[in-house]
C-alpha cells in the first residue's frame, strides 16, 4: 500500500527518513538485508531464510548467516528487490515529534510482521464500519 505522507512531518522524506537509514547503515535493523538489494526468500532447512545473489543464506528474522549454497536452492522462492521502509514502533499517527528511538528501518517482510496485529486491528475496525457497528467505546 502506498503511503500517504500528508499523515507524516513535512521534514519526513528529507530528513527523518535519510537519518534513520544511515543510523541503520541503509540495512534492514532486524534482518540486516541491504537496501535495494535483490534476494530471494524462501525456506533453508525449515527456516525462513533470504540468500543474496552470491549465493549466501541468511535468517530472515535475525539476519544470522547460515549457510552458502547456489541460487535456487531455497524452497519455494520468490526473487525480490529490497526497499527499505521506516517503521512507526508504536503506530501513533498523531504524534509528529517523532524520536528516532520510535523508528526503525525495516525490509518489506520485516515491517509487515511487526505490522500484522496492527493491521489486523485496522481490518476489523474498517469491516465493523461497513456493517454498521460501530465501537461504543
Amino acid at each position: 500500500m502506498p503511503c500517504d505522507y500528508s499523515k507524516y512531518p513535512p521534514n519526513w522524506k528529507t530528513e527523518i527518513r535519510p537519518r534513520i537509514l544511515e543510523r541503520a547503515n541503509n540495512c534492514c535493523e532486524q534482518c540486516k538485508v541491504s537496501n535495494y538489494e535483490l534476494i530471494e526468500r524462501g525456506k533453508f532447512n525449515n527456516v525462513f531464510a533470504y540468500q543474496n545473489m552470491n549465493g549466501k543464506i541468511f535468517c530472515a528474522e535475525t539476519g544470522d548467516y547460515l549457510g552458502e549454497n547456489y541460487l535456487g536452492s531455497l524452497k519455494d522462492a520468490k526473487l525480490t528487490k529490497v526497499i527499505l521502509t521506516i517503521a512507526h514502533l508504536d503506530h501513533d499517527k498523531e504524534n509528529w515529534e517523532v524520536k528516532d528511538e520510535r523508528l526503525k528501518a525495516l525490509c518489506q517482510r520485516c515491517h509487515l510482521v511487526l505490522d500484522k496485529n496492527h493491521h489486523a486491528e485496522n481490518r476489523r475496525e474498517t469491516l465493523n464500519k461497513k456493517k454498521g457497528l460501530e465501537s461504543l467505546f
